[in-house]
């Protein structure tokens, strides 16, 4: 079922019904309920209860289509009866006909929730063989909704997406210009100064919100731009739709990743890979229906840059990033873990295309100690999620320990590929203290460097940046800014002591696991010889 047919379902004689819409869009679906039940089934009246109101309340639409709540006159509890089974009586005895939209009634008949009543889960089954001859229908309306499994065959369920870039597009334009007429009102002034590509641009950095989220954003920033009763909505709105975005989806788990500002070293074959498929996410691939990637695995020893690598991934692709912290998503309730992880994996449906960053994805995903199957059952979402996905959201997961993750998920077919990110070879070393360097505006001969990283072996990426951290710092104290020597160079290798040698046998079992896996840099050819090269590392300066 989907929102449009939802009262064709209504008057097929099913008279219980599920949406599960996100809290800032309740009063906008209420509202829509309200308006297209009249047109739709016979002028039909639409009730709204939930446990916080005292009442059952008439749903309204006044005279500027707004929503209006009228409560019921004849809607009397007694102070002793439970609210929720009061409210099952009273529609069962209900002697006229109407809509019964209930809000967040799901705890009560939800599946593995604490709160789950079986009482509830019978009258809800009774009243659906009851209500069927009847014209009195329920719409059970809620955030997360997961129905038991003796309702899920009974109980149709729509999740309702969030909306579109069209969607947003109309609603910016229709928005504005109301609060243009309100300003008129008040004898403000008010100019929309955006083209059609800026107001395309507006709508895309607003991808990912509510309609009503969007509406509180354009509403602050028409109060925040008020000045000597002038008010200009010009261009620079959508870096602050972006900034407005970016709070409200740190909340739920979700960060707005930046650009990558550093670019990796080596993993030619990885870099390859994802040059090939950088046209896949246009129009032009959409139109010729090829298939979207899924995803890539990223496995490897800790400290070789594959977080690094997630943001070039995005950057490479020409994608937005949306980092996913599946820890900050858990829950202290039954459900609710699961129910936030569903809620993430829609707004990133919503931003796409876009890149889906799950940094250390085993913490969350191995099942170590979790006995209530937590774990279990968001790898679940996850994995439906990846099979079904169709708007193009690359998921790039991180791991350093593969060993720890379900055997569900590395298999062939779940990512598109599984990379096995090493600890970088002696040209990739070269590479790497390039970069590094200068970053820090040095500049180091070629020799030089190649020296270095003949005596580097087994360090990761992140101790190769440490190390030219670390030379820059030293030629900074001893009065040589900006001119580091391969004498400074050595003597800051000492000090390094790499993961490899401290953990050896960590390391060593993840590259035996990298036999089952796609490399993500070529092999190196050992040089025949390197009497050369010692020759120039034994010319410190």
């Amino acid at each position: 079922m989907n929102l449009n047919n939802i009262f064709t379902t209504l008057d097929s004689q099913i008279p219980i019904v599920a949406l599960d819409v996100m809290a800032p869009e309740e009063a906008a679906i209420i509202l829509w309920l309200a308006t297209e039940a009249k047109r739709k089934l016979d002028n039909l009246q639409v009730y709204f209860w939930n446990l916080g109101a005292s009442t059952l309340e008439e749903c309204l639409v006044a005279t500027d289509g707004g929503l209006v709540f009228k409560p019921v006159a004849e809607y009397k509890r007694p102070p002793q009866a439970d609210p929720l089974i009061y409210i099952f009586d009273y529609i069962h005895q209900f002697t006229g006909n109407g809509v019964f939209i209930l809000g967040d009634v799901h705890p009560f008949i939800g599946k593995n929730s604490p709160q789950l009543s079986w009482e509830i889960i019978t009258r809800v089954k009774n009243l659906y063989h009851r209500l069927k001859p009847t014209d009195k229908r329920i719409i059970f309306l809620g955030q997360n909704i997961q129905l038991h499994e003796s309702l899920i065959r009974l109980i149709p369920y729509c999740e309702i997406p969030l909306p579109s870039i069209e969607q947003i597009q109309g609603l910016i334009d229709s928005y504005l210009e109301y609060l243009k007429d309100s300003a008129t009102e008040q004898q403000v002034q008010f100019r929309v100064s955006l083209s059609v590509e800026e107001k395309e641009t507006l709508a895309r950095a607003a991808l990912g919100l509510t309609l009503e989220e969007i509406s509180d954003f354009l509403r602050l920033t028409v109060k925040e731009r008020l000045s000597d009763n002038k008010v200009v909505i010009d261009s620079s709105i959508a870096p602050q739709a972006v900034q407005y975005k970016t709070r409200l989806l740190s909340q739920m788990g979700i960060e707005l990743g930046k650009p990558a500002t550093i670019p990796f070293g080596g993993l030619d074959l990885l870099r390859e890979w994802l040059t090939r498929r950088r046209r896949l996410f246009t129009q032009e691939a959409r139109s010729l229906h090829l298939p979207q990637p899924k995803g890539v695995l990223l496995a490897g020893p800790p400290g070789v840059g594959k977080s690094l690598l997630a943001k070039n991934i995005a950057t490479i692709l020409n994608l937005p990033l949306l980092q996913l912290d599946i820890a900050s998503l858990l829950g202290s309730l039954v459900g609710e873990s699961e129910g936030n992880v569903r809620r993430a994996l829609k707004t990133a449906e919503a931003i796409a295309p876009c890149v889906l960053w799950v940094d250390e994805i085993e913490k969350a995903l191995s099942g170590s100690g979790d006995s209530s199957g937590v774990s279990q059952r968001i790898l679940g979402n996850l994995l439906t999620f990846m099979s079904e996905c169709t708007a193009g959201v690359f998921v790039v997961a991180t791991c350093n320990d593969p060993s720890a993750l379900p055997s569900e998920l590395k298999r062939k077919g779940r990512f598109d590929e599984n990379f096995f990110v090493d600890l970088p070879s002696e040209p990739e070393r070269c590479q790497i203290l390039k970069i590094h360097l200068e970053r820090f505006g040095i500049a180091v001969e070629d020799e030089y460097l190649e020296a270095i990283a003949a005596s580097t072996v087994k360090f990761s990426g992140a101790e190769l940046e440490t190390l030219a951290a670390e030379a820059a710092l030293l030629a900074f104290d001893e009065g040589r800014p900006q001119q580091v020597t391969l004498a400074d160079l050595e003597t800051c290798r000492q000090t390094i002591t790499p993961l490899a040698i401290q953990d050896a046998a960590a390391v060593e079992r993840m590259q035996a696991w990298a036999s089952t896996a796609r490399r993500a840099s070529s092999p190196v050819v050992a040089a025949k010889t390197q009497s050369l090269r010692a020759a120039k590392f034994r010319n410190m300066n």
